[in-house]
């Protein structure tokens, strides 16, 4: 591997890692910067979901404590009666988790193929009109009142949640703006809105690596060689620390509340990919 192609790769990875923890798609900010660098990934969908894989390595260590909180509230809930009372509210918490999830599941098997394809053909173009949908959203948003919101999630609000992710599924809508924005607009707190919103990151994450992981076994010849595995593991890796160092260092200009610099922000790079995509 040529270590411009070894850099670039790189550059990919911390793209992804550093966008996903904001609400500016990191989805989209790949495929343009994929463009920019004229990096030709030839199972896009496939690569979306490597890079995906590294946040997810990173959100299980930063949620690490919650979740084995989380899976001990369940197992205490379910069969040891004693500590059902105690272990009531995050086994609920799981439950909306996995209410919240069903959408984008259904969506992700129903649209794979299309979305796929539509990746390979549109790229750019796809992430410039999401980017521009995710300013639009976030602008509606901006001046909600997002620090006296409810501090709970009810299972309508992980339903409209959870709808929202399904769609943001399409490139360079924003996930973690687009589920963050709904629950702001349900009256939850901010704090409470981006926590819902990552903890839902994980369980699609793993879902969509295990379907991929399904795939490959079931069509072993799809396979990409052992270079283009390892240009995907330098991503993947890339996009763990970038993901983990940007929630440690710059999740706070998303935590303060201020969506309509990030509005303004989606709106210029989706009108850049546009311009892209016509002119490549």
């Amino acid at each position: 591997m040529a270590i411009v192609d070894f850099l670039k790769y790189i550059l990919l990875g911390i793209v992804q890692g550093f966008t996903e923890v904001l609400p500016v798609s990191s989805s989209g900010h790949v495929q343009l910067f994929m463009a920019l660098l004229d990096v030709d990934v030839s199972e896009n969908l496939l690569f979306q979901i490597v890079v995906n894989t590294g946040s997810l390595l990173a959100f299980l260590a930063i949620f690490a404590k919650d979740l084995v909180r989380l899976v001990q509230d369940c197992l205490n809930f379910l069969f040891r009666p004693s500590r059902r009372e105690t272990a009531r509210e995050g086994f609920l918490f799981v439950v909306k988790l996995f209410i919240a999830t069903i959408p984008a599941a259904i969506a992700g098997i129903l649209c794979k193929d299309a979305i796929d394809d539509a990746l390979e053909s549109y790229g750019t173009l796809l992430s410039g009109i999401g980017l521009l949908l995710t300013g639009t959203i976030l602008l509606l948003v901006s001046h909600v009142r997002i620090r006296r919101g409810k501090t709970g999630i009810t299972g309508r609000d992980a339903v409209f949640v959870g709808v929202a992710q399904a769609f943001a599924l399409m490139p360079g809508l924003s996930r973690s703006g687009s589920t963050t924005a709904i629950a702001l607009k349900r009256g939850i707190g901010l704090e409470t809105a981006l926590r819902f919103s990552f903890m839902m990151y994980i369980p699609v994450s793993i879902g969509s690596l295990l379907f991929a992981i399904k795939d490959f076994a079931e069509a072993p010849g799809m396979v990409p060689g052992a270079a283009t595995l390892f240009s995907y593991g330098v991503a993947l890796g890339a996009a763990a620390v970038a993901t983990y160092v940007a929630y440690r260092l710059i999740f706070n200009a998303f935590r303060s509340g201020r969506l309509r610099i990030f509005s303004t922000y989606c709106f210029a790079v989706g009108l850049l990919s546009i311009l892209l995509f016509m002119i490549a």
